[in-house]
């Protein structure tokens, strides 16, 4: 390989590739040899052998175990220098097609190269830790994770990775101080050769550890066979890509696995959660977690179905036409979706209580704060206060209770729980509305909040006249987005793109008129 003149290639004008290896290796040191360059044409394309060309490999380097030290820095230290070559004069861009196809994949190799000795180092730290004879924790280093991380600048995710992948590959040293071969040889080996890159050696480790134990080794070896062919290619199928080569792995498992996927669920079970993370500045909560697999992908559906617009009959091509772009993400329509299912969750009769009371949260606000354009307020257990819009959508579709206070902070007097628009009201205005009444929006009855249309603080009614049901998105932003409503003889109205004039809104998706009799 010539690293300071493109892997030894120059391109002609006829795209063909020259090699002058003979030059390059007297300069660099390194053996002479049989040109192995392939010609390459421009719609011809010859893989170069995955085997090193001999003038390649080093020479001068003949390590033994008195010298081995010396002589392994010896090449790390050459290997750079050739690498940094490299990387500073084999720009890609000057070559044709067909050589850059043939150089990815072996630029692809030579990193896996480096990788194998990366992990093999980071598995010695394990071993040096605690050793008795030179260890590094008399370094300082709390943890073989951490002195890796440290002294790689890794993080200590990518520090344990190493290290797991490196143990499984690496050589090791029985109780009484014989070496012993790889856990898992045929992945060593394919890591050794640079023909499996680390991603996918780490799932094949982690996946063979977890049933290792519990599996005929006979049918664990086999798999660990085929599995390493199917991530590394062969004369007749390339390498899968690491996120089939995970779905491979799997269907393996269950193959030799006389347990199945029970194992795997239970371990699973054990590792559900959902955490909420500190509110930041601007009163948003990190969610994170992990969701069982049927919780998972209930979820990903009902999120799904509901963040991607769905058309239905009773739409025709006009209305369709002026139903306006949705100006949201699709995270931020996961949100959205997700505010309407929790929404709904808090109103259902048979929800549990917390601290006596429903679920729902609850908001103060002075009566002053209330009345003012800019006033604020604040949701129970959060920092941030919150604006007057928010609560007066809060208001709609939880309640109101009126609290009097004295200037010392002393209860003087408690109203009683104010419910904006009662269950009776709820259903009729379901009946009617049948869902979200702005154009477009397909958000179901059941997961809508009941919206005042002309406000509760400015003297609005709590009637049916008064009330429509808005998804929590299209809710959020009534009043400061592009929609508009009115309540002309109990009839909503709306006006916004595609809709300029006050339009009726559709009548409920389940109605459908009567027959007529006689």
């Amino acid at each position: 390989m010539d690293p300071r003149g493109g892997n030894g290639c120059r391109d002609d004008d006829g795209g063909r590739i020259r090699r002058n290896s003979e030059d390059g290796a007297r300069r660099r040191g390194l053996h002479g040899g049989p040109d192995r360059a392939r010609l390459l044409t421009p719609g011809r394309y010859e893989p170069l052998p995955r085997k090193v060309p001999r003038e390649c490999q080093w020479s001068g380097v003949h390590l033994s175990h008195g010298a081995e030290n010396a002589g392994a820095d010896e090449v790390i230290e050459r290997a750079i220098g050739l690498l940094s070559s490299l990387v500073a004069t084999a720009a890609p861009a000057h070559l044709s097609a067909a050589h850059y196809l043939a150089r990815l994949p072996r630029v692809e190799q030579l990193g896996r190269l480096v990788d194998a000795s990366r992990v093999t180092h980071a598995a010695e730290a394990e071993n040096r830790i605690a050793s008795p004879v030179d260890s590094i924790g008399a370094a300082g280093y709390a943890s073989a994770k951490h002195a890796v991380a440290q002294l790689t600048s890794v993080s200590e995710f990518e520090a344990a990775r190493r290290i797991r992948v490196g143990g499984a590959v690496s050589d090791g040293v029985s109780l009484s101080g014989a070496p012993t071969s790889p856990r898992y040889p045929e992945i060593a080996k394919a890591v050794v050769e640079g023909r499996t890159g680390i991603e996918a050696a780490d799932i094949l480790v982690r996946e063979l550890d977890a049933v290792a134990r519990r599996v005929d080794p006979v049918a664990l070896h086999a798999a660990e066979q085929s599995l390493v062919e199917l991530a590394s290619g062969s004369q007749t199928a390339p390498p899968l890509r690491v996120e089939l080569v995970r779905d491979q792995v799997k269907a393996f498992i269950l193959a030799i696995d006389p347990d199945g996927a029970r194992p795997a669920e239970v371990r699973a079970r054990r590792q559900r959660k959902v955490n909420l993370g500190r509110e930041t500045e601007d009163g948003l909560i990190p969610v994170s977690g992990l969701l069982t697999c049927e919780v998972g992908a209930t979820l990903k559906r009902l999120l799904d179905a509901h963040s991607r617009r769905v058309a239905f009959p009773d739409i025709d091509a006009d209305d369709a036409a002026h139903v306006p772009p949705d100006d949201r993400t699709p995270e931020q329509r996961r949100h959205d979706v997700l505010a309407d299912v929790l929404s709904a969750a808090v109103r259902v009769k048979d929800a549990p209580e917390l601290a006596g009371s429903s679920p729902a949260i609850t908001v103060t606000v002075t009566a002053e704060a209330l009345e003012s354009e800019n006033g604020v307020g604040y949701i129970d257990g959060q920092a941030t206060p919150v604006s007057v819009d928010t609560i007066e959508r809060l208001i709609d579709s939880r309640g109101l209770q009126k609290v009097t206070l004295n200037a010392a902070g002393r209860i003087l007097s408690l109203g009683s729980a104010q419910r904006c628009f009662t269950a009776s009201q709820r259903r009729a205005i379901v009946a009617r509305d049948g869902g979200c009444v702005i154009p477009g929006c397909t958000t179901p009855a059941g997961w809508c909040e009941v919206h005042h249309v002309i406000p509760w603080r400015n003297g609005g009614t709590t009637h049916t006249d008064n009330g429509v049901l808005l998804c929590w998105g299209h809710h959020e932003r009534i009043d400061s987005g592009p929609w508009r409503l009115s309540m002309p003889d109990g009839v909503p109205h709306v006006r916004g793109p595609g809709h300029p004039e006050w339009t009726p809104t559709a009548p409920a998706r389940t109605r459908r008129p009567l027959p007529r009799t006689g």
